[in-house]
């Protein structure tokens, strides 16, 4: 509150799900009807804004909170709860909160100052305490139990499309909600976001499998890469080459040092290998309620990569028409100081 306080906000609008989710425990998701978290800054006062038809989300949790049915509309039950907030010039919104909700609060308060208070939110969300982490680790050991799954279940004739069954199954088996789960195989290994199909698995395959999934709404992200047969001989070359460059990404990363800098160090070991024109994205990204969320492990991301933060270490080489190899580990960095990598599975290529 007092970071809000700050940047000089009297009321501020959070409006997007995941931060709502953060901030209050409880998943709202309510579509094209409006769903607001509002603070009265002055007072401190918190009150949710829901339709009538979510209430049971949120009765008994002993959060404050409003309602309204469809046929009233939300206006009247914003309005209650900000003239209760006094006197408001500025008011704080979410970068990508939906227009709608401005133009709501521009009709109810009349001319009023904006501001962005994304840089709050983010600050207070890189850092995880450990019922996020153990969280965040529950979910990486499930999305483990599904790469073993693909691994005893990877053959020839076997589709993507059915590969990804397995590796679902596996990992709701083992208590997680399974989210994205990416089968590349062949000359689809080399398009990093290729979602499964038809295609048949055959020998000599590279397959990539990228997996995401949530426990308690907090996302594990992993990704192996495995070989059906005999491979490319090009193949084993790169495989060590992404490898030494996940591995030695990871050996850089401690408290106080840039995304930018942790990209450069698993980006230059590909490029002096030769093969710095096909790694094409960045080097990670942070996890947590979002797959993607900061800290980003990319050129451009130049803070300090703090204590809590927990995000993927994921290069990737793609050779067009021929396969691809990435390699994604889940890093923490603890409360202490300490480097933690959350995954230690893989399979024997």
């Amino acid at each position: 509150m007092n970071k809000v306080k700050s940047l000089g906000v009297e009321l501020a609008v959070i409006s997007t799900p995941v931060n709502i989710r953060y901030l209050t425990g409880i998943r709202i998701e309510t579509f094209e009807r409006l769903g607001v978290l509002i603070v009265c800054v002055r007072n401190e006062e918190l009150t949710l804004v829901i339709p009538k038809l979510d209430e049971g989300k949120v009765k008994g949790t002993g959060l404050r909170y409003l309602t309204y049915t469809d046929l009233e509309g939300p206006r009247d039950t914003v309005w209650r709860v900000v003239s209760g907030c006094g006197k408001v010039n500025v008011v704080g919104f979410e970068s990508n909160a939906q227009l709608k909700y401005y133009w709501l609060l521009r009709g109810i308060l009349g001319g009023f100052r904006d501001l962005a208070i994304d840089d709050v939110l983010t600050s207070l969300r890189i850092v995880k305490d450990e019922e996020e982490v153990s969280n965040i680790k529950a979910a990486v050991k499930a999305i483990e139990k599904g790469l073993r799954a693909a691994e005893d279940s990877l053959k020839a004739g076997v589709t993507e499309v059915k590969l990804a069954e397995v590796i679902r199954s596996a990992i709701a088996d083992a208590g997680a909600e399974p989210m994205d789960i990416l089968v590349q195989s062949g000359p689809n290994s080399a398009i990093p976001h290729w979602l499964p199909g038809s295609r048949r698995i055959s020998d000599n395959d590279v397959v990539v499998v990228d997996l995401t999934a949530t426990y308690n709404d907090y996302y594990g992200d992993l990704t192996r890469t495995f070989t059906v047969g005999n491979v490319d001989g090009e193949f084993a070359r790169i495989y060590n080459l992404v490898k030494r460059a996940h591995d030695e990404a990871i050996a850089a990363v401690k408290e106080g040092v840039t995304g930018s800098y942790i990209d450069s160090v698993a980006r230059s070991v590909i490029r002096e290998g030769g093969y710095g024109d096909y790694f094409i994205h960045r080097t990670g990204h942070g996890i947590g309620l979002e797959v993607h969320e900061e800290p980003y492990i990319s050129s451009d991301y130049t803070k300090a990569l703090p204590r809590g933060s927990v995000f993927t270490i994921e290069p990737g080489i793609y050779l067009q028409g021929k396969f691809g190899v990435r390699l994604e580990s889940n890093i923490l960095i603890n409360s202490n100081g300490m480097v933690e990598v959350l995954d230690s599975y893989w399979p024997v290529v």
